[in-house]
């Protein structure tokens, strides 16, 4: 009995962490590393949150759905407990706490106005009494091009970026910087009074720029296309009294020799294009083969007629998967080539001329 309690905990495990693999990534939802801090993860929502809100984007789908995503993920990695668990058995092990998607499942709006007080917070939302806070100066975000190949971006990739970036750290002996925001009280006549925002200048600890080496795991899903963005939230380089830019890894497509034969289609990020060769003897008497497709899976390619040179067959559900829906795929369109050969024998010129 003790044996079979035990081997049904470790397959309770195994379902758990084949779980944390298969579920949505909350730390990717808010563009940050796995080992963020609580203000990194509070302050990429507060970015996000106010970017998707529906009634900044007016009410589209996408953006709500995003806005739902990134609500649902910041509920969890602002909790530490949720957090904990998420982070050992991903979001299954949540569910099996008694919650909903993401431990908690509640409504986005009531996340959000939890987060910002409730009213509008500096740009009208919600039509209640306007809040204003200084925005912290921040970093420029460094910029880098991500190769990846087609067959990259049939599959997807997975890979580990390694770069060394500036931060700050203490040094010995004390600067001069305008750190300390204060709002000061002035009377603007009897019974009435404002608050001014002044900035104070005072003496604080040295700082200076050293290098860090940082390791980042970096996911190029199936389905993206060229110029996409996979951002990392304050992974740039440091600046004096401000919070790092962020970094950014922009999709470039690059050609691969062992795939020259294929393409996308222009116009279209979803369809693909293949050159095919055949033989003349193919062309005139039809043929079968086995082409391997991007991802090594073979599909075959068939014709029992006479194939004209540039003839082109379309094979649906055959394209680049969907980024969105990896069950959605474009098609795939194969154009034929006939390689003709080099020189003839009198022989086969009299039989062409005979058949032809």
């Amino acid at each position: 009995m003790v044996r079979g309690v035990g081997l049904f905990c470790l397959l309770a495990i195994v379902c758990l962490l084949v779980g944390a693999v298969a579920a949505e990534d909350y730390y990717k939802t808010l563009g940050v590393s796995r080992s963020a801090s609580p203000a990194q993860i509070k302050r990429a929502y507060r970015k996000l949150a106010v970017e998707l809100h529906p009634d900044k984007n007016g009410g589209d789908e996408k953006a709500t759905a995003k806005f739902a995503d990134v609500n649902n993920a910041y509920e969890v990695l602002s909790d530490p407990d949720k957090r904990s668990i998420y982070d050992r058995y991903g979001e299954e092990g949540l569910k099996q706490q008694g919650g909903a998607k993401g431990g908690g499942g509640g409504d986005p709006f009531d996340i959000f106005n939890s987060f910002f007080g409730g009213g509008g917070f500096g740009f009208g939302f919600g039509g209640g009494q306007q809040q204003t806070e200084p925005e912290t100066p921040k970093g420029e975000d460094l910029v880098i091009d991500l190769e990846c190949t087609l067959e990259d971006l049939y599959v997807g990739r997975q890979a580990t970026i390694k770069r060394t970036k500036t931060v700050t750290e203490k040094a010995p002996g004390k600067r001069q910087c305008n750190c300390k925001r204060v709002f000061k009280t002035q009377q603007m006549g009897p019974g009435m009074f404002q608050q001014i925002l002044t900035t104070e200048c005072d003496t604080c600890d040295n700082i200076r720029f050293v290098p860090e080496d940082i390791s980042l795991e970096i996911e190029v899903e199936p389905g993206m296309a060229e110029g996409e963005i996979i951002r990392f939230f304050e992974e740039g380089d440091a600046i004096i009294d401000g919070d790092p830019g962020d970094l950014l890894f922009v999709v470039k497509e690059v050609d691969s020799p062992a795939l020259s034969e294929w393409s996308r289609m222009e116009g279209t990020s979803l369809d693909l294009k293949l050159k095919h060769w055949i033989t003349l003897k193919e062309a005139l008497l039809g043929f079968s083969h086995q082409v391997n497709h991007l991802d090594g899976n073979p599909f075959t390619l068939s014709q029992d007629g006479v194939v004209q040179y540039g003839q082109v067959t379309k094979l649906s559900g055959q394209g680049m998967p969907s980024k969105n829906n990896h069950r959605k795929k474009g098609d795939l369109y194969v154009e034929f080539m006939v390689k003709l050969p080099e020189k003839l024998t009198s022989e086969q010129k009299k039989h062409f001329d005979k058949v032809l």
